[in-house]
């Protein structure tokens, strides 16, 4: 994704939550990609989250409003030619190939990867201006969307509609024109504010950033800190491993808290269930008792399983966090835990399967892997 010579480090050091950046042209084009009427589809259904945000024009001024799905098909048909947007979120986990738009971030550790949001603008969409407490490259597919942001303190619109936290309107010190293929990196707190020129398609790649109550509630710490959300303004290329929670997150989320290092291992327990952690509509279902024996069986007789594609699955030196929940990692057990967390599906042999069986039963009982129509 990095353009021209712009190497990985350079990236993390000039720019990873420092300083904006546009890469024209960075991608030949977004694949996989999604079509209009798919997204519309993935609106229509009960357990995926999904808005309608409507630009209402007051003459010079411009009101947002926003609905919330899941949405009726006809409605969505008679929707006006302009003037409004479709966001739906965590696409990813309902069109699990579309996770593949993950590896234009390699250099990210994917446990701060939060979802992959997917939005259509008729032209003269746009959610309003804003800031978010988290990273997001904006990668554009069809369509063209004009761009301003700005460094700069913008004050909160006490007018604006309360479903929506907009921003008052401002100009911005930087203005740019996105078509396909472009994509613009965006650090947490970054005031932006994007209006489709002509209708387009926008990927955006959102990163997770916990804040300290996240993580204190799961410590049942009662000490008072900031509520500050995790930042990792040093990371290095190293820490990108699939799956893996590095030692220097542990670290920077214990400074988070306020807490001695001595504390550091309880952090890391905290922080590796709140990047797993599924919300109530992702979860995915646990295999039952029967179930659990037919799937290791096809383990143990040279078959695979693939991972569920809303399960959220995430390691460290110690443990292997499954939708939330974690368990002991036996050395023996990483080799296994690294292949699947970069492959999403897993291969055993006999003498496998009988060495790690108890981690596999485990990650079974939690929802992990997909179950079979047939078994």
């Amino acid at each position: 994704m990095l353009p021209g010579n712009l190497s990985v480090e350079t990236f993390l050091g000039r720019h990873w939550q420092k300083q904006a950046l546009c890469m024209p042209a960075a991608l030949a084009r977004v694949r996989p990609a999604i079509t209009r009427n798919e997204l519309g589809w993935l609106a229509t259904l009960a357990d995926v989250e999904s808005r309608l945000v409507f630009v209402e024009r007051d003459g010079r001024r411009c009101r947002y409003r926003a609905e919330t799905g899941p949405f009726e098909p006809e409605y969505l048909q008679a929707l006006p030619k302009r003037d409004w947007t479709l966001l739906v979120h965590d696409v990813e986990k309902h069109l699990p190939a579309m996770r593949a738009l993950f590896d234009h971030v390699p250099f990210i550790p994917d446990w701060r990867i939060g979802d992959l949001m997917v939005s259509f603008a008729a032209p003269g969409g746009g959610v309003g201006p804003h800031r978010d407490n988290y990273d997001v490259f904006l990668c554009q597919g069809i369509g063209v969307r004009n761009w301003c942001y700005t460094d700069d303190d913008v004050a909160l619109d006490p007018a604006a509609s309360d479903d929506l936290a907009l921003l008052t309107e401002f100009a911005g010190s930087e203005y740019l024109e996105t078509t396909a293929g472009d994509v613009l990196y965006l650090p947490p707190g970054v005031a932006h504010w994007g209006v489709a020129k002509r209708a387009s398609m926008t990927y955006s790649i959102g990163m997770r950033a916990p804040q300290a109550s996240d993580l204190s509630i799961a410590l049942d710490q009662s000490t008072p800190c900031k509520d500050g959300f995790y930042r990792d303004p040093d990371l290095n290329v190293g820490e990108a491993r699939p799956g893996y929670i590095s030692k220097r997150s542990a670290r920077r989320a214990t400074a988070l808290l306020g807490l001695p290092d001595q504390k550091q291992g309880d952090v890391a327990a905290s922080l590796g269930h709140f990047a797993t952690e599924a919300k109530d509509w992702l979860r995915p279902e646990d295999a039952n008792t029967d179930e659990i024996e037919a799937m290791l069986f096809i383990l143990q007789n040279g078959g695979y399983l693939r991972m569920h594609g809303m399960s959220q699955i995430a390691y460290d030196e110690r443990n292997l966090y499954v939708n939330g929940r974690s368990t002991a990692l036996s050395g023996d057990a990483v080799a296994m835990i690294e292949q699947l967390c970069r492959e999403r599906k897993i291969f055993c042999d006999n003498s496998r399967a009988g060495n790690v069986a108890s981690l596999l039963r485990w990650m079974l009982q939690n929802g992990a892997f997909e179950i079979p129509e047939k078994l």
